[in-house]
C-alpha cells in the first residue's frame, strides 16, 4: 500500500496539480488580468538609456510602418539610423510603433508622460499614421468605399493636427518626417482603383497638416511602390525591406545637413 502511495498516487497528485497551475495561468492571461487583454497586447514603451554625449536620438511614433512590420531589420528608422551611423553618426532609435495604430490610438499614446518625455529627448521624430484610418474606412469589395473614406478623411485629418500639435509641444525644435500614403490594395481590384483617387486626397490632407507646426515635411511615398509588388512584404500589404530601404533612403535626403552629414 505504501509503495503504491509512493510510485502511483504522490506522482498522479503532482500531475494534478501542475495541470490547475497552468490552466490558471492560461485563464488569467485570457482574461487580460495578467497585461493587455487580448487583441491589445502592447507592449510597453521601452525605456533607453541616457543619451550620450553627441549621439543623434530618433524616436519613431505611429502604425505598423513605424513598428517595421515586414521587416526582420527594424523597418525604416532602424534603417534611417544605419544610414546615419554610416555618414559617421552616433545614433540610437527609440520605436514606439504599434500595429494597427489609427490617428486617435497615437492621439491618446501621445499623452502619456513617459512618451511625451521621449519624444522630449529626440533629435529626429519620424513619423507614419492615418493609413490605417484609410484601409478601416475601406470595405471589402468596394461597395460604398470612397463615400466612407471620404468622411473618414475628415476626422483622420483633425486627429493628424493635434497628433502634430502635441508632438511640438513636447519637443520644440526636432525636425519632424512624416510619411505620405501609398495605395496598399495589390492587383486591380475595385479596392485598387477607386483608392487611387481617393489616396490623392488623403496625401493632400497630410500635406495640409504638416503646414500647421514648424519644420514638419512630408516624405512622400506612393510612387516608391506604384507597380513595384517586389517592394513589398509576403503580406502584398506592408513594404518588405526593398521597401523600407527605399523609404529610409528618402527620408534622409531630406533631412538638414546637420543631421544627415552631407
Amino acid at each position: 500500500m505504501r509503495r503504491r502511495l509512493v510510485y502511483w498516487f504522490l506522482p498522479a497528485a503532482f500531475g494534478f496539480a501542475t495541470v490547475l497551475v497552468f490552466s490558471g495561468g492560461v485563464a488569467v492571461a485570457l482574461t487580460g488580468k495578467l497585461g493587455h487583454p487580448p487583441g491589445d497586447l502592447v507592449a510597453p514603451a521601452p525605456t533607453p538609456a541616457p543619451k550620450a554625449l553627441g549621439t543623434v536620438r530618433i524616436v519613431a511614433v505611429g502604425d505598423s510602418l513605424t513598428r517595421g512590420n515586414g521587416d526582420n531589420a527594424g523597418g525604416y528608422p532602424a534603417r534611417v539610423a544605419e544610414t546615419l551611423r554610416k555618414a559617421g553618426k552616433k545614433v540610437d532609435v527609440v520605436n514606439l510603433g504599434v500595429d494597427g495604430y489609427e490617428t486617435s490610438d497615437l492621439l491618446k499614446k501621445l499623452a502619456l508622460p513617459d512618451v511625451k518625455r521621449q519624444l522630449g529627448e529626440a533629435d529626429l521624430i519620424l513619423l507614419s499614421i492615418s493609413g490605417n484610418d484609410l484601409t478601416h474606412s475601406v470595405p471589402r469589395g468596394g461597395g460604398s468605399g470612397p463615400e466612407a473614406a471620404v468622411l473618414a478623411l475628415g476626422k483622420s485629418r483633425e486627429n493628424l493636427k493635434q497628433i502634430l500639435g502635441a508632438v511640438r509641444e513636447a519637443n520644440a525644435k526636432a525636425p519632424v518626417r512624416l510619411l505620405g500614403l501609398y495605395n496598399p490594395f495589390p492587383g486591380d481590384g475595385p479596392e485598387r482603383r477607386f483608392t487611387r483617387g481617393v489616396l490623392l486626397q488623403w496625401n493632400l490632407a497630410i500635406e495640409e497638416s504638416s503646414l500647421t507646426v514648424a519644420a514638419a515635411v512630408v516624405v512622400p511615398t506612393a510612387d516608391l511602390f506604384e507597380e513595384r509588388p517586389d517592394r513589398l512584404s509576403s503580406d502584398r500589404f506592408h513594404p518588405g525591406p526593398a521597401g523600407y530601404g527605399e523609404i529610409a533612403a528618402r527620408v534622409v535626403s531630406t533631412l538638414p545637413s546637420t543631421l544627415s552629414g552631407s
